[in-house]
């Protein structure tokens, strides 16, 4: 009989997860989308988004196995001396070590942005303009997944990159991701969207009073 230890049945899970929500969103995009060019660049830009989302989720996951089983809790060693250090720490908290001590708090927090960004991977339309923000909210979630696969098995969450050169917190790839995928968002709700580039995000009862004044004024 094969037994499976509790990370591996976990990232198993994760994967099924994954699936089932693929087939989801598949089966969404195709009712929706009646003209086929689109639909086939919707699914382009989903396979990517998957891809995306495996190999870094991949890199974040297997780096700190690697940490945890080569290193002791405190040892680092120089990678750019006096600039960049591999220092193995595990963080009860957040990102860069805020709300310690806070992991079923932290947990839901996770779930939430979970299926927040699976709501809006469903909604987004199937433009060319809109590929940033699939990159940016894939970054969020494979940092959200990342770090809470690390909570969910052993209640914190392996950190080894520290930039020695600032003093910076120590943080992880996963970390790394969350940053660049909410400044990406940033930047493209401040600079690069106008508010209509935005409406699918708007719920239908505020889309049918917006219609209602149009017409109104007209």
């Amino acid at each position: 009989m094969i037994s499976l230890s509790a990370d591996s049945l976990l990232v198993i899970g994760f994967m099924l997860f994954l699936a089932v929500s693929s087939i989801v969103f598949m089966f969404l995009s195709r009712s929706s989308i009646a003209d086929k060019k689109i639909s086939k660049y919707r699914s382009s830009l989903f396979v990517c988004d998957i891809v995306t989302f495996l190999s870094l989720l991949y890199v974040d996951y297997f780096s700190k196995v690697r940490v945890r089983e080569n290193m002791e809790l405190g040892e680092s060693f120089d990678l750019i001396p006096k600039v960049l250090q591999v220092c193995y720490f595990e963080n009860t908290g957040a990102v860069w070590g805020i709300l310690k001590g806070k992991s079923v708090f932290l947990l839901i927090t996770t779930a939430i942005i979970m299926a927040i960004c699976i709501y809006v991977f469903i909604k987004v339309p199937a433009e060319r303009k809109y590929a940033a923000f699939h990159v940016a909210l894939t970054l969020v979630l494979i940092g959200a997944v990342g770090n809470m696969i690390d909570r969910c098995i052993k209640q914190s969450v392996t950190d080894f990159i520290y930039v020695s050169l600032i003093d910076f917190p120590i943080f992880n790839v996963a970390d790394i991701c969350v940053v660049i995928g909410v400044f990406l968002l940033m930047f493209l709700f401040l600079f690069i969207y106008k508010d209509s580039d935005l409406d699918f995000l708007k719920p239908k009862f505020i889309k049918s009073e917006k219609s209602a004044e149009n017409k109104a004024e007209k």
